[in-house]
């Protein structure tokens, strides 16, 4: 038997599908939270933006056009399954595009994380003066664990993401049954 029919055919995971099938559809308050998640995402990218045209430093001398593309690609195609949940209003229609991002974040972190083309220092300057406070505690340090947290995690998460999608969908492509 196979690694992905024993965790297909496992008491937990069949369970797991079972109750993500009964829960797919996405109640107009979870939809609006998509929209949340979406304009909390705008902000962090024209935070960056802000860092990269104004040049305040904390991109380095290093970080080129190919950082630059990869970054934001990075960052908007993150933004593609909040899309897909707030327009379809189903959570497994997103799951492969969740699986993606984090896949696309593992590589992308892991080569951050490996380049570093990053000067913390200079972090909370798009803020004005008076509000710097607010982030300047963020270290570099700090900011090479969370990646570096991201990149542990991302490929499991990933690879479960993709294979919940693929037995929600099963689930919720058989008859249900009705309990008599």
């Amino acid at each position: 038997m196979e690694l992905g029919e024993k965790l297909f055919g496992s008491k937990w995971f069949v369970s797991q599908a079972e109750k993500e099938a009964k829960r797919d559809r996405l109640p107009y308050s979870e939809r609006i939270g998509q929209v949340v998640a979406i304009a909390g995402t705008l902000i962090v990218l024209a935070f960056f933006v802000i860092h990269q045209t104004r040049p305040t430093g904390f991109f380095t001398d290093e970080f080129g056009t190919g950082d630059s593309t990869f970054f934001y690609v990075m960052i908007l195609v993150g933004l593609v399954p909040a899309f897909i949940r707030l327009l379809l209003g189903t959570r497994n229609a997103a799951r492969p595009a969740d699986a993606f991002s984090l896949a696309l974040f593992f590589v992308g972190g892991l080569y951050f994380l490996l380049t570093w083309p990053f000067d913390f220092a200079y972090f909370a300057d798009p803020f004005p003066h008076s509000l710097e406070f607010l982030i300047d505690w963020v270290s570099a340090d700090l900011g090479k664990l969370l990646i570096g947290f991201g990149v542990v995690v991302s490929p499991f998460f990933s690879v479960f993401t993709y294979l919940s999608y693929v037995a929600v969908k099963r689930r919720m492509g058989q008859p249900q049954v009705v309990a008599q």
